[in-house]
């Protein structure tokens, strides 16, 4: 995983949100091979192998992974479409099999990339161009802090009102998420489209409360 994406990082754990303090023991320039995060909050730590963050075991597969295709040129061209996503520094995250065409995406747009439970074998980030991007194995809460994401995409094992809920508490105000059409909208994101395929919706981010106003004394 990229060390630049570290400071996105949170304690799943029930409690306040902290920050994982990181002990690299093997890296590759910003890439973090070998590593353990640890919560300063409840103790809790967390490996990095391979350059993979396990937050859970590697979850079983739902469905076998889509056997790879030259590019994937047409589904990243509809996923970059439908996230919406710009060159920027917010990063974008995709969910299960949707890490299938983070490459290809990556072609198009260069924000960095959240992979979080991609299918077996996980998909190397691609050098050329180069790829900002941190692979996750998470189990029911994301380690993520809140509004830190552009867009995120769930693929349909992913789709549950839970994984849906943690979609929407990481995605900035005006973020977008993309998941299937069967799957339920979740609090604090309003739809913009819908096909038979999937629906798009934009997160609202939270109310902003009223403001008292003062008359200045001439």
């Amino acid at each position: 995983m990229d060390r630049t994406l570290l400071d996105a990082l949170r304690c799943p754990a029930p409690h306040a949100d902290a920050w994982l303090v990181a002990v690299v023991h093997a890296a590759d320039g910003p890439r973090l091979l070998e590593a353990e995060l640890a919560c300063p909050a409840c103790g809790a730590a967390f490996a990095v192998r391979g350059g993979v963050a396990r937050f859970q075991e590697p979850p079983v597969p739902r469905e076998p992974a889509p056997p790879p295709v030259a590019g994937h040129g047409h589904h990243a061209d509809r996923l970059a479409a439908l996230l919406g996503v710009a060159d920027g520094p917010h990063p974008v995250l995709l969910v299960g099999t949707r890490t299938v065409a983070g490459a290809a995406l990556a072609e198009r747009v260069t924000p960095p990339q959240w992979w979080l439970n991609p299918p077996a074998p996980v998909p190397a980030p691609p050098a050329d161009p180069p790829l900002l991007a941190a692979v996750l194995h998470v189990g029911v809460r994301w380690p993520l802090a809140p509004r830190v994401v552009a867009a995120v995409a769930v693929d349909e094992a992913h789709a549950t009102p839970e994984a849906l809920a943690e979609a929407a508490r990481v995605l900035r105000p005006g973020g977008r998420l993309v998941a299937p059409a069967s799957a339920p909208l979740p609090a604090g994101v309003r739809e913009l489209v819908r096909d038979d395929v999937e629906w798009v919706a934009e997160a609202t981010g939270p109310a902003s409360g009223l403001v008292a106003l003062r008359r200045r004394h001439p």
